[in-house]
């Protein structure tokens, strides 16, 4: 306090001023009036305010009539009876009209403050009197007052006041007084500081408020401090007198440091170190140049000595109320005043904050900017130098402590940024800062936002950077900051190979964005507003501003067609500073503070200088996204659901730019540099470090990894497939878009309808690139990632790629399938690995295994056919194996058999019989779904897409039974005990047996030696085989030449799903018959096979038994299908010459029996069996049986008759 007292002694000279110059009551008028618009208009106002002070507290205190002039040295005589500080009206101090010529005298003792009366009458008589001295009357200054103020004091010539008035503020920059009376001037300024009446003066007119500041009521008179003491305490003295005193002439104060007692001692060194004195011979007293040291010692206020950096800052303080105060920045700044803030009231730091509004005006003078922007400076390393703020927030600060929080922190105390960041902790926190006060707090922060010289960390720390790349910080309203800030995001930084910012700056940057509060209002940065403003008024003008509501509104209308590439830009360097610190999302820290320091190890502070060791605020949002997507089912990990969708907004908003994604951008900076340089599409950065995923670093592999898990559960997060699919989305997966929808089912959705009719090409290529994308790992599909991973853990640890867990996982299925064991996958994990296995049966792009080994067949054989769709896939299926690569149709009949297994995995079946599953196997389970189809396959109403499906399918299972899982499960005794040798020829598990297995069951077939389950089976692939001679494929592959020289209509009927009736097997029954087909040949061999299995049974011979249906009805009624009885009944009802089949079964019947015995030619028996089974299956089996049984009976009978043929011999040589 007494430091701050001894600044300003010379603060005294106004009520001494008042006494030498006033002539009346000191009132509102003897202030300027601020609002004249002319010269003329203030010689009139100065005019008035001289001629009307007559009567008032200070006309009463001071008797301001002038005296007749006394001998220089002379003491005013003071009349008797004269007592205390009332009495000074009457004492003769004599200053009214004549000067003051005397100075304080030492011999008077000035410590008793509680004088008694009659005390300062004494005092004044010891002194010496001085001659009085009229300025307008000095030889060195009368021509000059004359010529530049006779115009404003046409009756006040007399009066130094007015003078000294005119001299101070009325004169125009090109209008300078010689150096003579500048001197004159100035030393009658100084003997003011050092009278002692000035104290006594104080003690009148500030009677009541000195009562009430026992501090300085009892300080010693003529010391100078008395005033200085009132002055710290203004803010608590409510007399008006008293506080126009205390204002009235502070320009006079502030106009000389010389003037200031203690200045030249506590400032002296800095004065020479920075070259702010004046030279020996430099007399330049010139109003213009009032201040000048002061003002220099203000430019280097950051390096000056802590004693002379309290000097400054208490000036600049006091200066703080009225612009007129600051002298450099009065001269500088008068005409912009006039131009800009012409009807803006002057005092309470009005003109000031006119200034800073209108400071990167163009008209505005580069002088005047100047001096604002030091102005500013200073404000920002003491709050109380911008009186409307310290004015404004005085209350606020004093209730939450901030200026003695700021002390305890900062070396320098009161700073600005401490201040500004301690009632922002306040509101953030709940609590109610004054309207008044948030208004200046939001006037600083655009205007830290507006001109970054303001911060010193980033006016030092990015001066390099200025330099280099933002045009020297030449650009207006922020442009700079936001230059610095572009250079902030390390992506950049990184594709020019060198740095373009410093660690330094940076953190300067972030510092300032925290203080400016950025995000919260876009009205505070100037550059935003100035680009956004015009986006903001259409796609947003119904939302309020504050707590970040518009900037959180354009964030989500980024994608806007309206939204302009400049506004995108700004919003993005602001974001992200936003993106690395939760603190600063306003919204985002309102709704989620709680949440984020209960799970996330937040700050319960929104600022806490004590805080030590690098911030957490990039990892918060992290962790609270995780907890909403990987403890959903955990009542005490869950966040509140305010929370959860705010982050899910913010996630979504910072999904666009890779730069919003720290936890991406910083580990990928060289991975981004190195593959994704060209990429300049919304979100594509993203999407290339995807497509290069087994190419990153592995910090960048991970962080990319977690990211597109999270963007499968929420496909939001993929921008650009939101962007293609966002109709699709509404079309197809309105339900699934729901809030409360478990995550991921929007995306299985898209994947569903990926080939529907009405699906958009651009979004099904999307989906197909996010299904691509998944395959590098499982966890990258958060369903089957939540649903399996403890399958994986346990069956599949070192599968690596999301297609070799899908491999594993099906193979276990599998095995337990065949071996009848309990499923060891869990039923999650079933029901997802069977949708994860249909879409790759979708795709060749989605199984990475089968399109390596089939890429030379698929470029030979399949090279029109499209990757999705099942097209690749089906080609290849309907290749004769043997000409497929041996690595080919190895992998090929691996996931054969995995679809024919579950044919709800199967693309190709799915796509076609969907409907019909529905139709006709609802409840049956999804393994059975091609069985269950076979049964309804040809009836009248069925889809023919379906049934050629259906057909294809069954050629594949004909041609190996380990591709039939019903035969297999029927025939698992059967096969090795009729097949052992046909299983022993294979040298691979993987290649299918082309249909010999089959082929070999057939055989005991006929002979009626297969078990129940397994008969029935093969029943129905010879009955299938029939009709369509494709199920057949020894048959198809014996007979290929004679089926393409003979039967080729039938063979394209069939082909394209117009046949399928047997036609093709009659064409070769007739060829055989015709003797085209060469004997004994393979094709001849199977004919005649085909001939003997339709003989077994009328079942098998499709065509007759259509043919004969209603002769079997009517004459074989009550036989039991089975083991030829109903085909043994329809031939004896034909030998029956009583019985009359119908015309069509009669013809076809005998046609068998004709073909049959071409049979027997083509394919005469080759064992004793195969020739017994001819015999007995033959219609003329007895005739053969008579024969036999006679020659045994001759045999026989001839033994008897004719004795034995050889001798007999001994019994001994018998046994010798």
């Amino acid at each position: 306090m007494a430091d701050h007292r001894r600044v300003l002694p010379i603060f005294a000279v106004f009520l001494l001023l008042h006494c030498v110059w006033g002539e009346g009551k000191i009132n509102q008028n003897a202030l300027p009036n601020e609002n004249s618009n002319s010269q003329q208009e203030m010689a009139l106002e100065r005019q008035k305010r001289i001629e009307t002070r007559g009567n008032g507290q200070f006309a009463n205190a001071i008797n301001m009539q002038q005296q007749p002039r006394q001998p220089a040295g002379a003491v005013p005589q003071v009349p008797a009876g004269g007592q205390g500080q009332g009495n000074m009206q009457r004492q003769g101090n004599q200053i009214g009209g004549g000067g003051l010529a005397f100075k304080q005298n030492p011999a008077v003792d000035y410590k008793s403050p509680n004088r008694s009366p009659g005390s300062f009458q004494q005092q004044q008589q010891a002194a010496h009197p001085t001659p009085p001295m009229k300025l307008a009357e000095n030889p060195d200054c009368k021509e000059e007052i004359k010529h530049y103020c006779s115009h404003n004091l046409a009756n006040s010539m007399s009066n130094n006041f007015a003078v000294l008035d005119c001299l101070q503020n009325d004169l125009k920059e090109n209008q300078q007084l010689t150096p003579k009376c500048q001197h004159v001037v100035y030393d009658y300024k100084r003997q003011l500081t050092t009278d002692v009446r000035f104290d006594s003066a104080a003690f009148e007119v500030c009677k009541d408020p000195l009562s009430k500041l026992p501090e300085c009521n009892k300080l010693q008179q003529g010391g100078g401090e008395i005033i200085p003491c009132l002055i710290e305490n203004m803010e608590n003295i409510t007399n008006q007198n008293c506080q126009l005193f205390l204002k009235k002439m502070a320009s006079l104060i502030f106009s000389d440091y010389r003037l200031i007692k203690n200045f030249v001692e506590r400032c002296g060194n800095d004065i020479s170190r920075f070259k702010c004195g004046r030279s020996e011979d430099d007399r330049d007293d010139s109003p213009h140049n009032q201040g000048r040291t002061i003002k220099c010692l203000e430019r280097h206020y950051s390096e000056l000595d802590e004693g002379c950096n309290q000097q400054i800052m208490r000036v600049a303080e006091l200066q703080s109320d009225d612009y007129h105060m600051d002298r450099p920045l009065y001269f500088a700044c008068k005409d912009d005043r006039e131009k800009f803030c012409r009807d803006v009231k002057a005092g309470h730091g009005r003109i000031f904050k006119c200034l800073y509004k209108h400071k990167f005006e163009r008209t505005m003078s580069a002088e005047c900017q100047e001096m604002v922007t030091l102005r500013q400076k200073l404000v920002h390393a003491d709050y109380k130098v911008g009186h409307a703020l310290a004015e404004g927030c005085a209350k606020d600060i004093k209730m939450f402590k901030c200026a003695k929080h700021a002390r305890d922190h900062q070396n320098q105390p009161g700073r600005l940024s401490e201040i500004l960041l301690c009632l922002e902790n306040e509101r953030k926190k709940g609590k109610k800062v004054s309207a008044e006060c948030q208004s200046e707090m939001n006037n600083w922060r655009r205007s830290l936002m507006e001109d970054y010289q303001l911060t010193p960390e980033v006016a030092k720390d990015c001066s390099t950077e200025v330099t280099q790349y933002c045009d020297g910080g030449t650009e207006r309203g922020g442009k700079t900051l936001h230059c610095l800030m572009d250079l902030a995001r390390p992506r950049e930084r990184q594709f020019d190979k060198q740095p373009r910012i410093s660690e330094q700056c940076l953190r300067a940057l972030e510092g300032l964005i925290k203080v400016a509060d950025a995000a919260e209002d876009i009205r505070v940065d100037p550059s935003v507003m100035q680009a956004c403003q015009p986006v903001a008024s259409v796609l947003c003008k119904d939302v309020k501003p504050g707590d970040a509501n518009v900037m959180a509104c354009l964030m989500d209308k980024m994608e806007s067609d309206k939204m302009t590439d400049e506004c995108e830009e700004r919003l993005v360097e602001i974001q992200y500073f936003v993106a690395r610190d939760f603190n600063l999302d306003s919204r985002l820290h309102k709704l989620c503070h709680k949440d984020a320091v209960k799970h996330c190890h937040a700050s319960e502070n929104w600022y806490d200088p004590d805080t030590e060791g690098p911030s957490n605020g990039p990892l918060i949002l992290p962790c609270l996204y995780g907890r909403i997507m990987h403890h959903e089912n955990d009542p005490h990990m869950q966040i509140s659901r305010q929370c959860a969708l705010e982050v899910k907004r913010v996630m979504h908003q910072r999904a666009l730019n890779v730069d919003l994604e720290p936890r991406i951008e910083e580990p990928c900076m060289a991975d981004l540099a190195t593959y994704c340089s060209q990429e300049t599409e919304k979100g594509a950065e993203v999407e290339c470090l995807q497509d290069n995923y087994d190419s990153l670093s592995d910090e960048c592999q991970e962080a990319v990894g977690n990211f597109t898990e999270d963007e499968d559960a929420d496909i939001e997060l993929d921008k650009i497939l939101m962007k293609a699919c966002m109709p699709m989305l509404r079309t197809f997966c309105q339900k699934e878009m729901e809030d409360d929808r478990d995550t991921g089912e929007v995306m299985e959705c898209l994947i569903k309808q990926k080939h529907s009719p009405q699906m958009d090409l651009k979004c099904a290529a999307g989906i197909e690139h996010h299904q691509l994308i998944t395959l590098k790992d499982y966890r990258f599909s958060h369903k089957f990632k939540e649903a399996c991973k403890a399958d994986v853990m346990k069956l599949c640890k070192n599968a690596k790629s999301k297609s070799q867990v899908v491999v594993c996982l099906s193979e276990h299925m599998r095995n337990d399938t065949l071996l009848d064991k309990v499923q060891r996958l869990s039923a999650k994990c079933l029901s997802q690995l069977k949708f994860e296995l249909l879409q790759r049966s979708e795709s060749i792009k989605l199984d990475p295994d089968l399109l390596q080994s089939c890429q030379e067949d698929i470029d030979h054989f399949c090279p029109d056919k499209n990757a999705g769709n099942a097209e690749v896939t089906e080609c290849l299926r309907k290749k004769n194996p043997k000409k497929l690569s041996s690595s080919c149709r190895s992998m090929l009949f691996k996931r054969e058999m995995v679809m024919e297994r579950n044919p709800s995995v199967d693309f190709g079946f799915m796509t076609y019989c969907k409907s019909m599953v529905k139709h006709y196997c609802q409840d049956e389970e999804p393994s059975n779904y091609l069985t269950c189809l076979k049964r309804h396959k040809n009836e009248d109403n069925f889809d023919q897409k379906c049934r050629r499906k259906i057909s294809d399918r069954q050629i594949e299972q004909n041609r190996d039974y380990r591709l039939n899982p019903a035969l297999k499960s029927a025939c698992t005794m059967d096969i090795p005990k009729f097949c052992k040798a046909v299983l022993q020829n294979k040298k691979s598990k993987d290649e299918d047996f082309e249909g010999e297995v089959i082929n070999c069951l057939k055989t005991p077939y006929r002979k009626g030696r297969l078990s129940k389950n397994c008969e029935d089976q093969i029943g129905q692939i010879i009955r299938s085989a029939a009709l369509d001679y494709r199920q057949d494929p020894v048959l198809a592959r014996a007979c290929e030449k004679e089926l393409k020289a003979y039967c080729s209509e039938e063979v394209e009927r069939v082909q394209n799903g117009q046949g399928g009736k047997g036609e093709v097997e009659e064409c070769l029954k007739n060829l055989v018959k015709q003797n085209k087909i060469k004997p004994k040949s393979d094709c001849s061999n199977e004919v005649a096979r085909i001939l003997v299995e339709g003989k077994t049974d009328v079942h098998l011979d499709p065509i007759l038994h259509q043919a004969c249906s209603a002769d079997l009805r009517h004459y074989c009624d009550g036989i039991e299908p089975g083991e030829g009885r109903l085909m043994s009944c329809l031939l004896t009802a034909l030998d029956d010459r009583t019985i009359r089949l119908t015309k069509h079964c009669r013809i076809l019947l005998q046609q068998r029996v004709d073909l049959w015995e071409y049979a027997a030619k083509i394919a005469p028996p080759e064992t004793a069996a195969d020739l017994w089974d001819q015999v007995m299956g033959s219609p003329s089996r007895n005739h053969f049986l008579l024969i036999i049984f006679a020659v045994i009976s001759v045999m026989f009978i001839g033994g008897l008759c004719c004795g034995r043929v050889t001798k007999r011999v001994t019994a001994q040589a018998k046994n010798k």
